[in-house]
């Protein structure tokens, strides 16, 4: 069976889920965009990565969903659109693939912002639907874990620092704005990698300039104390995205392949090794579940999780701040 896939907001990484989507064979019908006349903008942005995309337009989410019948919607649209968006996708029954974060309105409605995910990944279970986050890193543990054996480094580390670095852009440059955008992908992984951790901010430190953030904090896993620090920034040159096992340190390293294919090249000392671009894990992964073979790769459960964690590192260094 072939997946009819709409996209809600595609100028951006939206675009990117619709390539992904093709490559999987899957028929991209429909997107939707914020307003009428960013409707060819947005029609041009998902052209440059699905040429063959003969699909339609909207600027109604709604009549989108009356007209076209996606099967699955990518909801890529602006933080704050995540839950509203989601809920009407959940009232036309359609499974949902929601960029991170799962629901954000800002740091004054931290509460809130739990409350809606919550509301939305429960509402979407109670329909039998499939939603998922696009917290693709996820897909670099199990490469990570291989590595770690291979190494013979321990399977509990006595420290972990992730790096999380994106091009500069005109928002979300810099303190809770750029935790929020970035920090999803570390804490992802970290989640991955301790499934039984819970997080202990009660000594947390954060470290920040006007590009960066920096938190250090720990994290309680099977009766031990693990010190994290997590990095995130965004600056115009080369990105680092990486993970510190004690002091042995794994890159991820995009490219794009000769046969114009996204793929990802892990490195360490002494090795180097090619696999799958992370995004078409998590975009096959979420397919292969709508079509009952398995569980994408950060389902709901994992999704409010990964909330409760992004709320309660904001919390702290809200509270850490000198204003």
């Amino acid at each position: 069976m072939d997946l009819k896939v709409a996209i809600v907001g595609s100028r951006g990484v939206g675009k990117f889920h619709a390539q992904w989507y093709a490559y999987e064979g899957c028929e991209v019908v429909a997107f939707v965009a914020s307003r009428p006349e960013t409707l060819a903008e947005n029609e041009k942005a998902l052209k440059s990565v699905v040429p063959n995309f003969n699909g339609n337009g909207y600027a109604d989410l709604r009549k989108m969903f009356e007209l076209e019948k996606p099967d699955v919607v990518s909801i890529c649209s602006p933080h704050h659109l995540h839950a509203e968006h989601s809920f009407v996708a959940i009232d036309f029954g359609v499974h949902i693939l929601c960029e991170k974060p799962l629901v954000w309105f800002g740091q004054d409605k931290l509460d809130e912002a739990i409350e809606q995910s919550e509301k939305v990944v429960n509402a979407a279970k109670e329909r039998g639907l499939k939603f998922a986050v696009n917290t693709q890193y996820v897909a670099a543990v199990s490469h990570l874990l291989e590595i770690f054996t291979k190494q013979g480094l321990p399977q509990k580390p006595s420290k972990v620092a992730l790096t999380m670095e994106a091009k500069t852009r005109e928002r979300d440059k810099s303190g809770v704005n750029l935790w929020i955008d970035l920090a999803p992908h570390p804490l992802s992984v970290l989640l991955a990698l301790f499934p039984k951790a819970e997080l202990d901010l009660t000594d947390a430190v954060f470290e920040e300039g006007e590009d960066y953030l920096v938190a250090h904090f720990a994290l309680k896993n099977e009766g031990e104390q693990i010190p994290v620090s997590i990095k995130v920034r965004r600056h115009s040159g080369n990105l680092e995205r990486s993970v510190l096992w004690e002091d042995f340190k794994v890159e991820f390293l995009p490219f794009v392949g000769d046969d114009g294919v996204y793929r990802i090249r892990i490195k360490w000392e002494g090795g180097e090794q090619v696999v799958e671009d992370f995004m078409q894990v998590s975009i096959r992964k979420f397919v292969r579940s709508v079509l009952g073979e398995g569980e994408p790769l950060c389902d709901g459960a994992m999704g409010l999780k990964q909330m409760e964690w992004l709320v309660g590192t904001v919390r702290k260094y809200l509270s850490t701040r000198r204003w």
